[in-house]
């Protein structure tokens, strides 16, 4: 019997959720989302639901978005804030995604490709557990 070798996790560090690789359909791979509640997200890398800005929240002392990089691999992402603006390095995962995490509140998160500009609302997020950060 062969035993799989496990998929690659991130920590983020500010919100304390993990990204986890999976494999998708035709074993392309996929995003997975985890926090303090448990899995919130999967994409699937190339699938019918692709979208540049997958996700975006803000928690109480940070904020955090992810989604699927474009052809060409490179995304510019800033969140916004009542007049303040932050680039976030945007950290590249499996080579098909990618998550860009602050400190601090911010409203929306706009994410720039060489063809493409995009801007979402941060959604706000509640962990259920007791061990809040």
């Amino acid at each position: 019997m062969t035993h799989a070798m496990p998929f690659p996790t991130t920590p983020l560090s500010a919100s304390g959720w993990e990204l986890r690789v999976g494999r998708g359909s035709r074993h392309r791979p996929a995003l997975e989302v985890h926090t303090g509640d448990g899995l919130i997200d999967v994409a699937v890398a190339a699938g019918l639901d692709a979208s540049l800005v997958r996700g975006a929240v803000r928690g109480r002392r940070w904020s955090v978005a992810w989604g699927e990089l474009p052809p060409g691999g490179e995304v510019l992402v800033e969140f916004h804030a009542k007049g303040s603006i932050v680039k976030a390095p945007a950290v590249t995962i499996a080579g098909a995604f990618w998550v860009a995490e602050v400190p601090g509140r911010y409203r929306s998160v706009v994410v720039t490709t060489a063809v493409d500009r995009v801007s979402t609302r941060l959604r706000r997020f509640r962990e259920a557990r007791l061990s809040r950060r």
